[in-house]
Parts: structure tokens; C-alpha cells; sequence
């Protein structure tokens, strides 16, 4: 996914891939003096290690990286002709290409794990959101500035509105991120009461639906009457969890109540 779930990790992934790149040349560096009599396969061991490491906490672009350093630092000091990128055997050639496959494989499971470490993440701040909401309508307080403040920051939105009127008399009770032109709301995409999208406006990236970037509309309904709306607008090819569109959906029908 892109923004935190997606972008977070390619961002972390280059500091953790620059970070196996240094560990892979150390490994070489250190173990260098010991190849006459710690086994080959012990050397491979430590830098799969590293590899795998890097995959399971900075992603698929740091596993990647991560392997193609430690084939060539194992390369460069295990094989022979020593201190060297040439190779003069065919199968020293085979356990470096097989030490960069493997590699590849463990960082491939371990931007799953990153993967779902973010949606959990996500999903977890969709329930601390509600939370605040329903704490907010608890203590007597009124709900709008938390939902506005909170889901914009669960979002990572250009801006949430809670907009309060039937169609006709709308206003903005409450705001968060940035100030926005005058909105045509009803003619904006409307989620569902379970946060699904109209047909019509489906698209996805990475295999995640998106938000409109022109904005989305969850309509605020008591009694079967419109009460108002939550507006979002996303930042561009934001993807956003099913989780999260069924808690934007509740958090209108808190809102709704009040």
C-alpha cells in the first residue's frame, strides 16, 4: 500500500538496506581471516541472517538490497580469486547466485510480515479513533472536532470535514488539515453504511481500493433523515482497509446520534 502502509516501509526500507549493505561488508570484513577454517556454509549462514533480518523489519526493498550486497561481499571475500568480484569456478558461481536467491526469497516474506505488521498497525488507530469519538459523546462534549482531528490523522488526509444540515442549510462544524473551497458534497462520492464505495468509483492501487481524490462523502443519517456528512479528502492513491472504511461508517453514525 502507499502512504504509511506503503510508503512508510519503502522509506524505511532504503535506511535498513543501506544498514544490511554496511552489516554484509562488516561480515565479510570480519570473517574475511577465518575462511581457512569456519566452513563456507557457516559464512553463508550469517549472511542469510542478515538478509532475512533486514526483509522481516525493513521491507522488500531492504531484503533486496540486503542479498545483493551479501552475494557480492561473499563474493569479494570467500571466493576465489580472493579480494576480487571474478569468480573461477563454476561452483563458487552456484552458491553465489544461490546465496542472492535465497536471499531474495527471505526478503520477499519478510515485506509480507511488514505488510501485515502495517495493517494491523492501521486498524488498531481505526479503533483508538472510535474510541475517542464514543468518549467524546460519553463525557457530554461534542464528537465533530475529535472525528474531524482523529480520522484525518488515521487517513493521513489532505482534510476531514464534519458538516452538519440537510442538504440545504449545510455548514462546516468542524475541520482538520486543509482549508478547503466550497464543497459540493451531494455530488461527491458517497459511501455506504458499511463504508463501500458506488461501483462507479472503484479503483485500486497495489491491489487496495482508493479513495477519490476529489473527496468522499460518508452521510451522517437519524431516523432515516440526512443530518449532515463527513467529507475526506485523501491524499492522491491513498489505499484505505476495508477496516477503516467500515470505521469511517461508524464514526458517521456516532456523529449521526449526536
Amino acid at each position: 500500500m502507499v502512504t504509511r502502509v506503503s510508503s512508510g516501509i519503502e522509506g524505511e526500507g532504503v535506511v535498513w538496506g543501506v544498514g544490511a549493505f554496511a552489516a554484509s561488508i562488516l561480515v565479510g570484513v570480519a570473517l574475511a581471516p577465518l575462511r581457512g577454517s569456519i566452513g563456507l556454509e557457516n559464512v553463508t549462514i550469517v549472511f542469510l541472517a542478515v538478509v532475512a533480518l533486514a526483509g522481516a523489519v525493513g521491507g522488500r526493498l531492504a531484503g533486496l538490497l540486503a542479498a545483493l550486497s551479501a552475494a557480492l561481499s561473499y563474493d569479494f571475500f570467500f571466493t576465489t580469486p580472493f579480494n576480487s568480484l571474478r569468480i573461477d569456478s563454476g561452483e563458487q558461481v552456484v552458491t553465489v547466485v544461490l546465496l542472492f536467491g535465497a536471499g531474495l526469497l527471505a526478503s520477499l516474506g519478510g515485506r509480507a510480515g511488514r505488510r501485515s505488521l502495517a495493517r494491523s498497525r492501521e486498524e488498531e488507530e481505526a479503533i483508538g479513533a472510535l474510541h475517542a469519538i464514543a468518549r467524546a459523546v460519553a463525557s457530554g462534549n461534542s464528537p465533530d472536532r475529535v472525528a474531524a482531528d482523529r480520522l484525518r490523522a488515521l487517513l493521513d488526509a489532505r482534510a476531514v470535514q464534519v458538516v452538519r444540515g440537510n442538504g440545504q442549510s449545510d455548514q462546516v462544524v468542524a475541520a482538520a488539515g486543509e482549508p478547503l473551497g466550497e464543497l459540493d458534497v451531494l455530488a461527491l462520492p458517497h459511501l455506504d453504511d458499511e463504508g463501500r464505495l458506488p461501483s462507479g468509483h472503484l479503483r485500486s492501487v497495489g491491489g487496495t481500493l482508493v479513495l477519490p481524490a476529489g473527496g468522499a462523502v460518508v452521510d451522517l443519517v437519524h431516523d432515516h433523515t440526512r443530518v449532515g456528512s463527513l467529507v475526506v479528502v485523501p491524499q492522491p492513491d491513498r489505499p484505505i482497509l476495508r477496516s477503516t472504511r467500515v470505521a469511517l461508517a461508524a464514526a458517521a453514525h456516532v456523529l449521526a446520534s449526536c
